[in-house]
């Protein structure tokens, strides 16, 4: 988590990841060298349950919202120092108010929700995470969808579509309160990424046309470039599970169906307009013919500071005392490493 330096093909690669069986939610930390992890059982270390509404990362600090007794919960860990922070059943769900999502910056909570209850009013609402006192801010009247944020140096991202099916991105600044942007994109549905310059990437596609990378820095509120891309692949609206490093876009390629995977890594290059896609279908079938496995992947991610391509899998058909693991893939579609575990994992820490 802390180097800022690619790894070569013969460096060890240590990852941390998160996970769930049955009952709990794990930690495993995993070094590639001995094949080898320390698993930690978050359920117990922090009183999680394996139905815990969302998992945010900030840096190095994960995030768990839990849902119980009528109240959200927080629970935080701090993967440096291991010290734990918890904000039990701080927010208490009434009628008043019907929440979408819930993210954590330094020292508050954000809510995006509707109301009044029933309603398709946007609002935001803040918990100061020292006092626990809260207070809603309303953005737009009649929405028609709220999607999934960002969150990057004391600014959120905001993805709606509007009451008239125009879509709109806002920036709203966490220090002054303040929507300090706003993108009018009429028809044509975004994808929205934080680059690893610190920059907003905000992908757009109308119909079948060729797609459109706006940069923008945030900090200063300058828009920078607009790209026309020879891209043909369509991502969800709102944030984009995906890298982007200089020219180079890391991604979940999406297949044509029917195919055996419905998703893989990939790799755009914007610069050239060149599109590789690694072969997992094939590492897969390697892996189940010589070892015996059914490997299903599940969800992947790219790791920009292990230069990897992490893959989550279930096994339907392995021993109950394994039914998932993961594998990782270098940038050229090597295999790096193949590990079963005792629970799947579901998420891997960037």
């Amino acid at each position: 988590m802390d180097s800022t330096e690619n790894p070569t093909i013969d460096e060890a690669i240590n990852l941390t990841l998160i996970g769930e069986d049955l009952d709990k939610v794990y930690q495993y930390d995993y070094n590639s060298e001995t094949d080898e992890g320390l698993q930690t059982d978050l359920s117990s270390e922090l009183g999680i349950s394996n139905d815990y509404l969302t998992l945010r990362q900030l840096n190095d600090k994960l995030s768990f919202f839990s849902l119980s007794n009528g109240a959200i919960s927080l629970y935080q860990k701090d993967l440096v120092s291991s010290g734990i922070t918890t904000y039990p059943e701080f927010y208490t769900i009434t009628s008043e108010r019907s929440l979408v999502w819930g993210l954590s910056s330094e020292n508050s909570v954000y809510f995006g929700l509707y109301k009044p209850f029933g309603s398709t009013n946007l609002a935001l609402r803040i918990v100061d995470l020292q006092t626990l006192e809260g207070f809603d801010i309303a953005i737009e009247f009649g929405i028609d969808q709220l999607f999934q944020p960002l969150y990057h140096d004391g600014k959120l991202v905001i993805t709606y579509r509007k009451g008239n099916e125009d879509y709109k991105i806002i920036l709203f600044d966490t220090q002054t309160d303040d929507i300090v942007k706003t993108f009018e994109l009429g028809g044509s549905k975004p994808s929205v990424l934080i680059t690893e310059e610190g920059e907003l990437g905000i992908f757009t596609k109308e119909n079948n046309e060729n797609t459109f990378l706006e940069l923008f820095d945030m900090e200063n509120l300058l828009n920078i470039s607009v790209r026309e891309l020879q891209f043909d692949q369509s991502f969800p609206t709102g944030p984009i599970n995906g890298k982007l490093m200089g020219d180079k876009l890391y991604y979940d390629y999406v297949y044509q169906q029917p195919f055996s995977l419905s998703k893989g890594p990939a790799i755009f290059d914007i610069s050239t307009g060149t599109n590789t896609v690694l072969d997992l279908s094939g590492t897969i079938e390697k892996l189940n013919s010589e070892k015996s496995l059914d490997i299903q992947p599940i969800l992947g991610q790219y790791l920009p500071d292990k230069n990897v391509f992490a893959i989550s899998y279930i096994l339907p058909n392995g021993e109950i005392d394994e039914p998932g693991g993961f594998l990782l893939l270098s940038t050229e579609g090597k295999l790096r490493a193949q590990k079963n575990l005792n629970f799947v994992p579901t998420y891997f820490v960037d």
